[in-house]
């Protein structure tokens, strides 16, 4: 076999167009990757777990009340890499209590997250006073990462009997998705 300077070129110029496919192919995933990816991250949380809520009560008689509370309870998640598994979240709320039912709870909640982010959401529910209550809830904020969480789902809670005057514990379940 003759080896000449033309041979010599053309195995150059082949060698040369294989990197040249190989570079833009990889550009090419680059910019597939780079265009697809939004920057945001999204997943569903299934979490919960037990309360306990500092009460104040004023009692008209008859199923009439007006209460207000502040507690904290802890969380796990069935799915353990949601951003809620094994968090804390400290909720302030209030409701009426009209012949021993409420449509009217509204409250705030901030969850303080294992990674040491917190995420905000407010909520809205009824229910039956004593017992327990449903409702709906809407995550508005958050901080670091989470700043511009978004996020909504449904809650319950049943509550547990308690021996100690002014407080309340419960049993609470948050089921959602969100997207930051």
């Amino acid at each position: 076999m003759k080896w000449d300077l033309f041979s010599a070129n053309k195995l150059k110029n082949q060698k040369g167009d294989n990197m040249k496919i190989i570079i833009t192919t990889i550009i090419l995933t680059l910019f597939s990757s780079l265009s697809f990816a939004d920057g945001h991250t999204s997943g569903k949380f299934n979490a919960s777990g037990m309360g306990a809520w500092e009460v104040n009560a004023m009692n008209a008689g008859k199923g009439d009340m007006a209460i207000t509370y502040d507690g904290i309870a802890g969380l796990a998640d069935d799915t353990p890499d949601s951003i809620f598994h094994k968090s804390t979240m400290h909720c302030i709320g209030g409701l009426t209590l009209q012949a021993g039912k409420f449509t009217d709870e509204t409250g705030m909640c901030r969850f303080d997250l294992i990674d040491g982010e917190s995420v905000y959401m407010k909520y809205q529910g009824e229910g039956t006073g004593g017992s327990g209550g449903t409702g709906t809830f809407t995550i508005i904020k958050g901080t670091g990462k989470y700043e511009n969480i978004t996020g909504t789902g449904f809650s319950s809670r049943q509550n547990l009997m308690t021996k100690a005057p002014g407080f309340s514990t419960s049993m609470n379940q948050m089921s959602g998705e969100y997207k930051y």
